[in-house]
Formats: structure tokens, C-alpha cells, sequence
């Protein structure tokens, strides 16, 4: 005559096994994100810094030939310079940075006396920027190409040069032990490779490579 109702039934709380079972989808869930979470962070600033390194090339191209002015003087052509040394000075180019500099010398490679930034140009102190690298990646090895392959070893640099009114590159490289030589070896480079891996994921990999042509490209 009279439906009773059992209060209890609609009133449970969750049993051990539902709760184990919510906390093993959660935990599952939350390990799969910090793990994507991990690699994004790493390829994200991998490929902020590739594209650091070729648009400061593309900045010291569009300096050159735009005939930007360095002390009221407009003749100096604009590079960037690059060494795979993971001790040497932060303005003499290391694997966590690399160097804007104006050609104030008009040699074709890059000059420093431990001083940077614009109101410090001069002869024999060529230093515009240091772009330094705070991330966990770092410039792994520089290939150029003169009809083979090359690899610069520790100590080796090389320098993109722009001279106006040209938008084509002039390649300096210079070997280990003969950086304070005022030549370089510039004839025949057809293209550079600057390549960047993550500390933290090494396999992650990005390539700039400069053509001689003007051509930047990011794989």
C-alpha cells in the first residue's frame, strides 16, 4: 500500500574499488600531460631559437643593405658570428651564443676586445649584440659546404657576412689556432648548417641552414 524508500541506497558515498579507480584515471591522465607537456617546452624553444639565429642572419642581411649607420658611418657591411666553444668568452661566440657585429675593420671576419654594444664600436671591438641562449639548447655543430661536407671542431668560427649593396653572403671560416689571423678561408663556401639539439631531449633537432644565394632556410 505504501512504498518505503531506503534513504541509505540513494545516500552511499564511493566504495575503495571507485576510488582507486578515479585515482588511477587521474593519475594515468596528468602523467600523459607533464610528458607532452615535457616535449612541447623542448621543441617549442628549439624552434625559438632556430629562429633566433636565422632571423639575426636575416637582421645583419637587411642592416647591409639598408645602409644602417654605425657612429655616422654607413660603409660597414653587418655579420653574425658562430663557434661550437662551450668555455670561450660569451663575446667571442660560444655554443650558447652568438654575435651581431659591424664590419668596422671592412675585413671580412669578426673582431673583439671583451667590450659589446653600440656606443663601444670601433676597430679591433666590432661586437653590435651577444644573443645569448637561456634555454637548454645549444649550437651542437656547424657544417660548411666548399664541394664537400665540413665540421667545425672546438675553437674553429665562422662568420655570415653581409657587404652592401649585396643581399648574398660572404662566409668566414677560420680553423683552431688561427683566429687571430686577420684572413680567412672564403672562397667556395656554398651554404652553412648551424645545428641546435636540446640538453634535456636530444633527439630533437633543428638546422639553419645560410645559403650563398641569400636563402635562409629552418628544417
Amino acid at each position: 500500500m505504501f512504498k518505503i524508500f531506503n534513504r541509505n541506497k540513494y545516500n552511499r558515498g564511493m566504495t575503495i574499488v571507485e576510488l582507486l579507480v578515479v585515482i588511477g584515471i587521474f593519475t594515468i591522465i596528468s602523467v600523459i600531460i607533464i610528458f607532452d607537456y615535457g616535449k612541447f617546452r623542448s621543441t617549442s624553444s628549439l624552434q625559438n631559437l632556430a629562429d633566433d639565429i636565422a632571423l639575426s642572419v636575416r637582421k645583419a642581411q637587411s642592416f647591409a643593405i639598408g645602409v644602417r649607420g654605425t657612429n655616422n658611418d654607413f660603409s660597414p657591411g653587418y655579420g653574425v658570428h658562430f663557434s661550437i666553444d662551450p668555455v670561450s668568452d660569451a663575446y667571442s661566440g660560444t655554443n650558447r651564443s652568438f654575435i651581431l657585429f659591424a664590419n668596422i675593420s671592412n675585413l671580412l671576419n669578426y673582431d673583439n676586445n671583451g667590450l659589446c654594444g653600440i656606443n663601444n664600436l670601433n676597430v679591433g671591438n666590432e661586437c653590435l649584440e651577444e644573443l645569448a641562449v637561456t634555454s637548454s639548447d645549444k649550437i651542437t655543430s656547424i657544417i660548411y659546404n666548399d664541394g664537400s661536407e665540413k665540421t667545425l671542431v672546438i675553437g674553429d668560427t665562422i662568420d655570415i657576412f653581409f657587404q652592401r649593396p649585396n643581399p648574398e653572403p660572404t662566409f668566414c671560416y677560420k680553423e683552431s689556432g688561427n683566429i687571430e689571423s686577420l684572413s680567412c678561408d672564403a672562397e667556395n663556401i656554398s651554404s652553412v648548417k648551424i645545428i641546435i639539439k636540446n640538453d634535456a631531449n636530444p633527439g630533437y633537432v633543428k638546422t639553419i641552414t645560410i645559403y650563398n644565394n641569400g636563402q635562409i632556410s629552418v628544417t
